[in-house]
């Protein structure tokens, strides 16, 4: 019988590590979706990445090279220079315009970071994103696969460089529509790509739901060892957000090592760190819960040190049931505007980690009380109302003596405010007394 019970115990808990494992894969791909979703097809998100990109140094140099090339593509700049130099002269059209391009990149690069040029940037990547998410999403006419191609038309951006590098008017005129059309996306694209985007959508809920329903039937499964399952349950999350982190650099690596041209290599590193910066986000917020649920396993367990953590907080963790809820919400609150994670910055991650705060709080009040029930803190509402009452008199107090004499203020106010701290503890009764004999005899 007693092997009966070894063998279904070693069965359970293989299923229990099956589980966290499966949950744990889940989790890790379920971050690229994030990825996608958020940053890919979120349009401020992608214009934000946008505007970084092009405060970027090594980016800005190759898009400088880029609209130099446009330029000289489509604008025949030694015929314009021929113009501008005297008959005798026009010979030196020719190495001039070789001459010219270097600095004329330098010059573009400065135009890029002009208040004109970045609000044309951020409006084409604008309107690029927006048209790109439409067709994805099947939001338009235009999402037909059999109807073009999107792209990021950057002739405006263009155009308004030559304009600025002193071009005339009618050679801006000739630059062809179609100059600085960069491809996001092929007509024989579209189908997978929408078909993609929709299967995303209908994972997005659905991989969070089985993460937690698996992770939750492993700690239901694991009975007699649920601190330790739950405390595996969060190492396995931080050990997710430490792939993810190794996952961006190894794969920014091999995307840069397929660049070619090693002129390009900063940019398209710079590029591809930006725009995966919401990984980083991914990993610090799933870290966040990992280090939660440790933390929270670690101040629950039966060892020395944390029974030392729990008498330290037993007088806080045992305070009035009010005083120490408001306590714990004001807290939550004031980390929440602090914002230390991007976990704290999306709404239902908020709310998960409230739920979760507020469940292992008040576990963790519970046990306190049945270890330490000594200690406690000796503040009531009453108290805290009283100190509140008595802090706002004598505040009040010295603003009206602040308008007139220091002697002026009305020793029977003056009485009651010393009489609520009194009360509430905050004087002793032999500075009570004192207190009492300045205001009635102040010389």
């Amino acid at each position: 019988m007693a092997s009966v019970t070894t063998t279904s115990s070693r069965s359970r808990r293989i299923g229990v590590w099956i589980l966290v494992a499966l949950a744990t894969l889940i989790t890790f791909g379920s971050a690229a979706e994030v990825w996608v979703k958020h940053q890919l097809l979120d349009t401020p998100a992608w214009v934000r990445a946008s505007d970084k990109l092009l405060a970027d140094p090594a980016v800005k140099a190759a898009l400088s090279d880029y609209i130099v090339d446009q330029v000289y593509s489509n604008v025949d700049v030694q015929q314009q220079l021929a113009d501008k130099l005297p008959t005798d002269w026009e010979g030196l059209a020719g190495p001039l315009t070789a001459a010219v391009r270097g600095p004329l990149t330098g010059t573009v690069e400065k135009l890029l970071g002009t208040p004109k040029i970045r609000a044309i940037w951020h409006t084409v990547n604008t309107q690029a994103h927006e048209t790109l998410v439409n067709v994805l999403k099947d939001n338009t006419k235009y999402g037909s696969t059999a109807n073009g191609k999107v792209v990021l038309d950057l002739g405006e951006v263009i155009r308004a460089v030559a304009k600025n590098l002193g071009l005339p008017q009618s050679a801006v005129d000739r630059i062809p529509a179609d100059a600085g059309q960069i491809t996001l996306i092929q007509s024989d694209q579209l189908s997978v790509a929408q078909r993609a985007v929709r299967a995303l959508g209908i994972l997005n809920w659905v991989l969070l739901v089985v993460v937690v329903g698996l992770y939750a039937l492993a700690v239901f499964l694991a009975r007699g060892r649920r601190r330790v399952t739950l405390r595996t349950v969060g190492l396995s999350l931080i050990i997710v957000a430490f792939g993810l982190v190794v996952v961006r650099v190894v794969s920014g690596n091999l995307i840069v090592d397929l660049i070619h041209d090693p002129n390009l290599t900063p940019a398209g590193r710079a590029i591809y760190l930006i725009g995966s910066e919401l990984l980083v986000s991914v990993a610090t917020t799933i870290a966040t819960y990992g280090v939660v649920i440790v933390f929270g396993t670690f101040i629950v367990g039966p060892s020395r040190a944390a029974t030392a953590v729990r008498r330290f907080a037993a007088p806080v963790m045992n305070a009035d049931t009010a005083v120490f809820w408001i306590g714990a919400a004001v807290l939550f609150v004031i980390v929440w505007m602090w914002e230390p994670t991007p976990a704290f910055g999306i709404w239902w991650s908020v709310l998960a980690l409230l739920v979760v705060a507020g469940l292992g709080l008040e576990l963790l009040r519970r046990r306190s009380l049945a270890e330490f029930p000594d200690q406690s803190l000796e503040v009531g509402m009453d108290g805290i109302k009283q100190s509140a009452a008595g802090a706002w008199h004598s505040l009040a107090g010295k603003v009206r003596g602040q308008g007139g004499s220091s002697t002026g203020s009305d020793p029977v106010e003056r009485l009651a405010a010393l009489q609520s701290l009194h009360a509430s503890g905050a004087l002793t009764d032999e500075e009570f007394a004192k207190a009492k004999a300045t205001v009635l005899d102040p010389s």
